[in-house]
């Protein structure tokens, strides 16, 4: 039988994936002297994970 932590992750990921998907129109970035177009999906999982790997830094940080 999964675990509740398993399945509480996997509607998670479901979840992102369903947002990402709804999202899929072009969008115009500008970042500092950068400007360029992008699927709004990419900008979004670009985020996403940037905040993610923010989390795993901090947990690591946090134990030194």
């Amino acid at each position: 039988m999964k675990s509740p932590k398993n399945i509480i992750t996997l509607i998670i990921i479901l979840l992102i994936v369903i947002v990402l998907a709804q999202n899929a129109k072009a969008v115009d970035v500008r970042f500092l002297f950068w400007n360029f177009s992008t699927s709004a999906f990419i900008m979004y999982l670009i985020f996403y994970v940037v905040g993610v790997i923010s989390a795993l830094i901090g947990i690591v940080w946090r134990k030194i």
